[in-house]
């Protein structure tokens, strides 16, 4: 017998709207095993996942899709999938990181920036230092001129006893801000340096 997917979609959203969720997502996962390339349906299912409070089903369908649009060179639409990922599971730093990758390689770099931070923020939290300055670092490779970054992953190497690493940072931020004709806070990196 042939398969007929407007049948079987029909089918699903008569299920959809008599309440039955879980026979909708059996019949909507049938549709998609025959027809992987309809990934829409992917986010339905997470959707009527969401709605039975099944949190974990429904971030899987959604990573998969998400990962399924990167794939497929829609990254645009990926970043889409992964905010909504995050809506759902606030502090997941696998998501925040490929969020934050997938806005660097949009070239929207303020956006990157905040995925960044909260990465940062959340690594400090769980006392993961040498987790924060990988962040920082990644950071300082959007903006190799921050200052504020800078002194902030100087800070970061001296808690976790890299003086020289520090030392370079703030000679690095020193000429830097020197250049920018920012004396006075050049002058306060050179004081850290001799600190």
């Amino acid at each position: 017998m042939a398969f007929n997917k407007a049948k079987a979609l029909q089918e699903a959203e008569k299920y959809v709207s008599q309440g039955k969720i879980p026979q909708a997502v059996k019949q909507y996962k049938q549709i998609v095993n025959r027809d992987p390339s309809d990934l829409a349906l992917l986010n339905t299912i997470g959707d009527l996942y969401v709605r039975e409070r099944n949190m974990p089903e429904a971030l899987d369908q959604f990573y998969r899709l998400a990962e399924a649009y990167v794939e497929e060179g829609f990254t645009v639409k990926a970043i889409a999938m992964y905010k909504k990922i995050t809506k759902l599971a606030a502090n997941n730093p696998e998501c925040i990181q490929r969020l934050a990758d997938l806005y660097t390689q949009q070239g929207l770099f303020n956006d990157a920036r905040q995925q960044y931070m909260l990465l940062a923020d959340q690594s400090m939290k769980a006392n993961d230092l040498e987790g924060a300055a990988r962040v920082f670092q990644k950071m300082l490779e959007l903006d190799p001129e921050n200052a504020a970054m800078q002194s902030r992953l100087a800070d970061l190497y001296i808690r976790m006893g890299k003086k020289e690493q520090a030392r370079d940072i703030f000679f690095r931020a020193a000429e830097s801000l020197h250049q920018r004709a920012a004396f006075e806070a050049a002058e306060e990196a050179v004081g850290r340096i001799l600190t």
